[in-house]
């Protein structure tokens, strides 16, 4: 569930972009890698208390976001993923530079961070909060006049300029938020893994959120959260030693309950018989099931 809920943050920043911005970014892990090595680099090497540390790392994050905004402003479509795409390499194979391990910390990342509480009940609820408190957050700024205003440029961002808005700013500015809840969802991955490694910065992190956010239903914010949970979920129930333990031997149950596999299945199933997403088409027929029990 503590996994569940990190994803469930870092899916929404995503959709936050994507989805309201029209910003398809497909290196959001750099954000998400470079929180959460921060967050441990300050708790490791200079004895910084969790929540300063946390502090930092979400300053770094939007600062990258700052920056990765400016330099994307002339991109769009593919070019603006590909674009992200390749920043989010840049950095993985940048942390691998042997010559630059006294500063990066090296191929192995950085192992035994300090816990935020050896009870784990105490990591559980302070993800919960900052999950809710999220969420609350993204959803009110989607309902502001600046996610009015996002959703414009997303739509048409060229008759949105013709309106007077100044679209550079505020690509820039989503850019920077989607960039800080990525990052508080990095430090909190810390927090609960306890160690980081340069393969944070892969592309598989940046294309799984993206799984997620499309599962769900992008645009939609709760959506996000409810794909990362199945996803999550449906990982632990597949890599469970118990049904492991069922599958041992049979090749074709094996590649079956392999979570990759299962998962694009499911996805692609989704997409077709539900392109807007689970929580559109689940409201969807509740609304036609509430109108059939009232008699409409």
């Amino acid at each position: 569930m503590i996994l569940a809920m990190i994803y469930a943050i870092y899916a929404a920043s995503w959709d936050f972009l994507a989805g309201y911005t029209g910003q398809v970014s497909f290196g959001h892990a750099m954000f998400l890698g470079l929180s959460g090595y921060y967050v441990s680099a300050m708790m490791v090497f200079n004895n910084a208390t969790w929540w300063g540390a946390l502090i930092v790392g979400l300053l770094i994050a939007v600062g990258v976001g700052f920056i990765v905004g400016i330099l994307c402003l002339r991109l769009k479509g593919p070019y603006l993923a590909l674009g992200t795409m390749t920043m989010g390499v840049m950095l993985m194979n940048l942390y691998k530079i042997p010559k630059l391990k006294k500063y990066l910390w090296g191929d192995e990342g950085i192992p035994n961070v300090p816990a935020l509480s050896p009870n784990s009940i105490v990591v559980y609820y302070t993800v919960l909060v900052m999950m809710i408190i999220s969420f609350i957050v993204m959803i009110q700024i989607t309902r502001s006049n600046m996610g009015t205003v996002l959703k414009s440029i997303r739509d048409d961002e060229t008759g949105a300029e013709a309106s007077g808005i100044n679209t550079t700013k505020y690509k820039v500015i989503a850019f920077m938020i989607s960039a800080f809840f990525a990052g508080l969802a990095g430090g909190l991955y810390v927090m609960y893994n306890r160690s980081i490694n340069p393969l944070i910065f892969q592309p598989l992190f940046s294309f799984l959120v993206l799984v997620m956010a499309a599962m769900g239903g992008i645009a939609t914010i709760s959506g996000s959260a409810l794909g990362a949970f199945i996803w999550v979920l449906l990982r632990e129930f597949l890599t469970s030693p118990e049904l492991q333990k069922v599958v041992e031997g049979n090749e074709f149950l094996t590649i079956l309950t392999r979570p990759t596999f299962l998962f694009s299945i499911l996805l692609i199933l989704i997409i077709r018989f539900a392109s807007e997403g689970i929580v559109s088409a689940a409201l969807e027929r509740l609304k036609s099931l509430w109108d059939i029990l009232l008699g409409r």
